[in-house]
């Protein structure tokens, strides 16, 4: 069982790219926003299906679980 998470937008974003930092170099933090459908293809690549999936009521944090594929 995979379990991701994913945060498709933020309305914060900007923000918080401007406050947080990296903890590599001290640069700002370059956030991508990635859509549901890329993270849910990514893991579809990595060997796994997806057979659920919570959203919170804003639409911004996506919880999915995944089984691994039988080969």
């Amino acid at each position: 069982i995979l379990l991701y998470t994913g945060q498709p937008w933020h309305p914060q974003l900007e923000l918080i790219a401007g406050v947080l930092t990296s903890h590599k170099d001290g640069k700002p933090w370059v956030m991508r926003v990635r859509s549901q459908g890329e993270m849910d293809s990514l893991v579809r690549d990595a060997g796994f299906d997806k057979c659920t999936q919570r959203i919170d009521e804003w639409g911004i944090f996506t919880v999915s679980m995944a089984v691994r594929r039988d080969n």
